[in-house]
């Protein structure tokens, strides 16, 4: 990268900080009863590469400054290791167990959630709330039901690259609904950090040292890694993906305080799951439900929430939908076991669970964590370990499972699904190899 053009982002950083700092001011505004909301779900995002979460490179201003003037959750589980089940959980408030949206993968099957089961979109939309979906992938399109509710919705079913795309089309909708008086939901889900890890010039240099070289990772016969050398250029580069949708949600926070609506509207933002780097010998997702793909962000600002907060409870992405609607003061659906993370005095000890694999053996797992302690469990091999994140964060030394975790979690296995999920007609292989994920 030139000196001009590091120089150029350096401005970026700063103003990005600056501008969303003064976007969300606003102390001493009267309360708001029924506040937009505004829902970001960041693909294939690790907790641990942003910078309010301790990461050393300024990958996120943008998304620093929002923590800073809200809230962020420093302890957040995950419900699975890629999208599908994961996104599907964080608009349901239901467990992958229980939406059963999922791969077969000896069938080339996928299921989605029953037309049946209500969500964010249209537990909202029945409460007089406008409407609009932005997704980027074809898992996430009309195909696999991710259409229904919303009054707008547009899916790219090839992502990546599309977050400035994506959040254009966010602004243009907000100019044409800000000065309505029903308050509305958008949710906007970006690819981007998803590989492969190509970002636009000039994020494809901020970090790594060429714009030329792979931007994948290459695979032998047996599935194996072909080059585990090449794992430096590859986080360098997915840095850079984290940098450049950055920039981009910058852009929305801005045109959101531009159009006047900062101060009734709330943000939430989180990921999918995170991503692998050869840490247990995986690289990508789905493979496992280690932390560095069950721990992924929760950032909110916006009415009510105190600036600069920091929840150390243990939360999840079951708990996204419940402080949504506690927010906009619509009752819950009943039996959904997230709770409102914006409410005080919530116990510490749940169990909440992880599942749904859709690449390498094995095919089944399950995880669940109650405090700082995890079990990862093989049901097919009957086998599984415990994990004390509080000293051992990076799963490096497993322990014989606690016998009533492990209880938790078997029940969690056996969960029943309250509307059955139904079989999409989408082709899969293709989908799927698109993906990478075949």
């Amino acid at each position: 990268m030139s000196l001009g053009e590091r120089n150029a982002m350096t401005h970026y950083r700063t103003a990005a900080a600056a501008l969303l700092a003064l976007m969300l001011a606003g102390c001493g505004s009267p309360e708001i009863t029924r506040p937009n909301v505004v829902l970001v779900i960041i693909d294939t995002l690790r907790a641990d590469r942003l910078g309010c979460y301790g990461y050393g490179r300024d990958t996120s201003p943008g998304l620093d400054s929002l923590a800073a003037e809200g809230m962020r959750w420093t302890r957040v589980q995950g419900q699975s290791s890629w999208t599908l089940p994961a996104v599907a959980s964080i608009l349901t408030g239901l467990s992958p167990r229980a939406h059963g949206a999922r791969l077969n993968v000896s069938e080339r099957a996928m299921w989605k959630v029953s037309p049946r089961t209500p969500n964010a979109v249209t537990v909202l939309g029945e409460a007089g709330y406008r409407t609009l979906g932005l997704f980027n992938v074809v898992l996430l399109s009309e195909h696999m039901g991710f259409h229904r509710g919303f009054d707008r919705f547009h899916c790219n079913r090839e992502g990546n690259g599309m977050a400035g795309e994506s959040v254009d089309r966010a602004l243009a909708w907000l100019e044409g609904e800000a000065s309505r008086e029903e308050p509305f939901l958008l949710v906007l889900h970006l690819f981007d950090p998803h590989s492969p890890y190509d970002p636009p010039q000039p994020w494809d240099t901020l970090y790594a040292s060429s714009s030329e070289g792979d931007t994948a990772w290459t695979f032998t016969p047996e599935g194996a890694v072909a080059d585990t050398t090449a794992r430096k250029r590859l986080e360098d580069l997915y840095d850079g993906e984290i940098a450049w949708t950055d920039s981009q949600l910058s852009r929305l926070w801005a045109g959101i305080r531009g159009m006047g609506l900062a101060d009734e509207t709330l943000v939430l933002v989180t990921a999918d799951h995170g991503e692998e780097f050869l840490e247990h010998g995986y690289v990508e997702h789905g493979r496992t439900l280690y932390q560095e793909i069950t721990r992924v962000p929760m950032i909110a600002s916006g009415p009510g929430i105190p600036s600069g907060s920091v929840g150390e409870l243990v939360v999840s992405h079951l708990d996204v939908l419940p402080t949504i609607l506690a927010a906009a003061g619509v009752e819950a659906p009943a039996g959904l076991p997230g709770r409102n993370l914006l409410e005080a005095g919530s116990a510490e000890g749940r169990g909440l669970p992880a599942s749904g694999l859709n690449t390498g053996p094995p095919f089944r797992m399950a995880a669940l964590r109650s405090g700082d302690r995890k079990v990862i469990w093989v049901p097919c091999a009957d086998s599984a370990v415990m994990y004390r994140l509080g000293s051992d964060p990076l799963e490096q030394r497993p322990l014989p499972p606690d016998s009533a975790l492990l209880a938790l979690l078997e029940d969690y296995w056996a969960t029943p699904r309250r509307y059955p999920p139904v079989r999409s007609e989408m082709e899969v292989g293709p989908a799927l190899r698109d993906l990478g994920y075949l």
